[in-house]
């Protein structure tokens, strides 16, 4: 053992001192969570010794992702808080990378052990269901930090992380949907497991995210009867589009925006208004911001590449944004903004016809996102790795799209048997489904799973039945003349 290297109490569980939001106390080098061995010659096994460094440096990545997110952590951070040496660190584990995977895969077999115990019980099914999201609740309560490591850590922290939770949800989809009676049409997907599983990560992530991971008990009957509105089997035909990873279509749909954007003004001296030379100027920093984290990720976005796409100046970049998070930032906003405006604008043209105002926005959205594949990668795929004010933006922007959701309540034959928190719950499940077509860069197919997510928005209000109706007649709209 490395001078200095010292042994921990567990980063996670009841015995470590949290702030009430259940963030760990930020004592400066973690001596109230890392007790130290005597120095010098101590007669313990070595192997143990190195399985008790491995654990405190999974923990102190767990707490310093929890305070900052996995881009900001720096390995010389977790040497510090786990106490243990740089040296020993790398004789450990390669990178930070390969630390941040460990941590991810401990808790995730943590969390199903736990919520696998609670499923197997000898019940009905849905109690079976219930007692699994209770488990869940309650581990989130107890483990906030590592949970939300669960939840949103991956994001940012490369592509092994992500293809790791990719994983991770896939064969959970994958056992739920073997456990469930027949099934969309061959080549069609049923999307209704990842739109739930989606729902309860999103009401979850949220309360992890804001510190009120306590409320997650209180909301697990609500969330599991906002599940039970779905029959297992997805009405005929409304299944999805199976995802095939095809090469993007030359004359696919572009949108007026983004063909505005592409026009380039005259160099030199212009009478043009300087309002519309901004304007342009703003439109094509945007764009290219876009593309760049779209091609590259965040980590490949630079003021030269941005400048350079945009035929800008630096100068004038400098003029509209403060740095390359700001660009970053301002592209979220104009494209969760031209989003949301032509989904409100199909919405209100249907007047007081709430459930195809539902389904012409959803069409819309979709088409909308289909259109602009680069804004729709940075707004739903790229944005946890970004900063805190990027999921500010995200969240605000679910919660308007959530808010065109609860007029249904007021058509539901009992209102009362309404879950609460289904419009929370189904936004979010729709934008898990927008995040797993755009991430597996099938973006021009979301438009065709559009009446599958018409039918999960409105079933909890006007019953599978009728939602089933209004999607299908929205999916018969939406083909071509004949």
């Amino acid at each position: 053992m490395a001078a200095g290297d010292v042994a921990k109490e567990p980063v996670t569980g009841e015995h470590s001192p949290t702030k009430a939001n259940g963030a760990p106390s930020a004592d400066a080098d973690g001596a109230d969570r890392y007790r130290p061995l005597p120095t010098g010659s101590h007669g313990l096994d070595p192997e143990l010794v190195k399985v008790d460094q491995r654990e405190r440096l999974r923990g102190a990545m767990i707490e310093l992702i929890a305070r900052k997110g996995y881009p900001s952590v720096r390995i010389v951070d977790l040497a510090k808080l786990a106490h243990v040496s740089q040296p020993t660190f790398y004789s450990l584990y390669g990178d930070k990378e390969e630390l941040f995977l460990s941590a991810y895969d401990e808790i995730a077999q943590q969390t199903a052990r736990t919520v696998m115990k609670a499923y197997e019980v000898e019940d009905s099914q849905d109690a079976r269901l219930r007692s699994a999201m209770h488990a869940f609740a309650e581990l989130a309560v107890a483990e906030p930090t590592a949970m939300s490591l669960l939840m949103l850590g991956a994001f940012g922290a490369g592509a092994k992380a992500l293809e790791r939770r990719r994983g991770t949800l896939e064969a959970l989809e994958q056992r739920i949907l073997a456990s469930r009676d027949g099934g969309p049409a061959r080549g069609k997907a049923d999307l209704s497991v990842k739109a739930i599983l989606g729902g309860i990560r999103e009401v979850t992530a949220e309360r992890l995210r804001s510190g009120r991971e306590q409320e997650l008990p209180g909301l697990v009957e609500e969330l599991a009867d906002w599940a039970a509105c779905y029959p297992r089997k997805v009405p005929s035909p409304l299944g999805a589009p199976a995802i095939t990873r095809r090469e993007p279509s030359p004359d696919g749909q572009i949108s007026e925006r983004a063909r505005r954007a592409e026009g380039r003004l005259p160099s030199g001296r212009s009478d043009l208004p300087r309002q519309f030379i901004v304007k342009s100027q703003r439109e094509r920093i945007v764009d290219a911001t876009a593309a760049i984290v779209a091609e590259k990720g965040l980590a490949g976005l630079t003021i030269p590449e941005i400048t350079r796409r945009a035929n800008v100046s630096n100068q004038t970049f400098y003029s509209i944004y403060a740095s390359k998070h700001d660009a970053f930032l301002g592209a979220q906003k104009v494209g969760m903004h031209q989003a949301l405006g032509v989904a409100v604008e199909a919405y209100r043209a249907q007047g007081d016809d709430w459930p195809r105002a539902v389904a012409a926005g959803l069409r819309a959205l979709t088409d909308y996102l289909a259109s602009e594949p680069a804004h729709a990668h940075l707004n739903l795929v790229d944005t946890f790795a970004a900063s805190p004010e990027a999921i500010e933006i995200r969240t605000a922007s679910m919660h308007a799209f959530a808010a065109y959701l609860r007029p249904g309540v007021a058509l539901a034959q009992d209102p009362s048997a309404v879950p609460e928190i289904a419009a929370e719950a189904v936004a979010g499940g729709i934008w898990q489904v927008f995040h797993h077509y755009i991430e597996n860069e099938c973006v021009e197919q979301l438009p065709e799973a559009a009446p599958q997510l018409t039918y999960m928005a409105l079933a909890p209000y006007i019953g599978p039945k009728d939602a089933a109706r209004v999607a299908r007649a929205a999916k018969q709209e939406a083909l071509p003349p004949a």
